[in-house]
């Protein structure tokens, strides 16, 4: 039923927009993508865990683990360092790929100019 009350909203939208309003149909498109956007990101969320609850992810054992055995584990006197490079090495891999071709983008950009 609830399918059904939203495809008739669709539906009653377009044709006001369309005929009424005298909305193109690119601008539509643009229009309904930017709301199943937003819907999408307000959906997710709603779905997040409360702030300071137990549960949330923040709170686990993976940082303890980081602080209490990061030294033996990875022989690195600075914990910092030692998360970053031997931890989440291929995150931080991911971050220096994705910088190194956004300055890449620009400075392409800023040179065909």
């Amino acid at each position: 039923m609830l399918y059904a009350l939203a495809a008739l909203f669709i539906i009653i939208l377009t044709f006001f927009l369309r005929f009424i309003v005298g909305v193109d149909s690119r601008t539509l498109v643009t229009l309904y993508l930017l709301g199943f956007i937003i819907f999408l990101l307000s959906f997710t969320v709603a779905e997040m865990p409360t702030f300071g609850s137990l549960d949330n992810p923040t709170f686990n054992e993976v940082p303890r683990r980081y602080l209490e055995q990061g030294v033996e584990e990875t022989g690195a006197v600075n914990i910092v360092s030692s998360v970053i490079i031997d931890y989440r090495a291929f995150d931080t891999l991911g971050e220096a790929t994705v910088l190194f071709v956004a300055i890449a983008a620009v400075v392409a950009t800023l040179r065909s100019h």
